[in-house]
């Protein structure tokens, strides 16, 4: 079961000023807080696990990085 957090807990990011160049697309931003707020859980054991896996995903970034003699994204 999901749950749903404050806003607070889970801020959006500000959105950019349109330009000529750069218009914003809201629809891929709204999508986006949608997704978001699907996925928004309070539960301690997701929040674990996806911590953990954050955690394997930046140490498999950096081993690959660092065996290709690239600087580490994640110092």
């Amino acid at each position: 079961m999901k749950h749903q957090i404050t806003p607070e807990a889970n801020p959006v990011p500000p959105l950019a000023e349109p330009s000529n160049n750069n218009p914003i697309d809201t629809a891929t931003l709204e999508l986006f807080a949608k997704w978001r707020a699907e996925d928004a859980t309070d539960d301690p054991e997701e929040l674990r696990k996806a911590e953990q896996e954050l955690a394997e995903f930046k140490k498999a970034m950096n081993e690959n990085r660092s065996q290709a003699g690239e600087p580490l994204l994640y110092p």
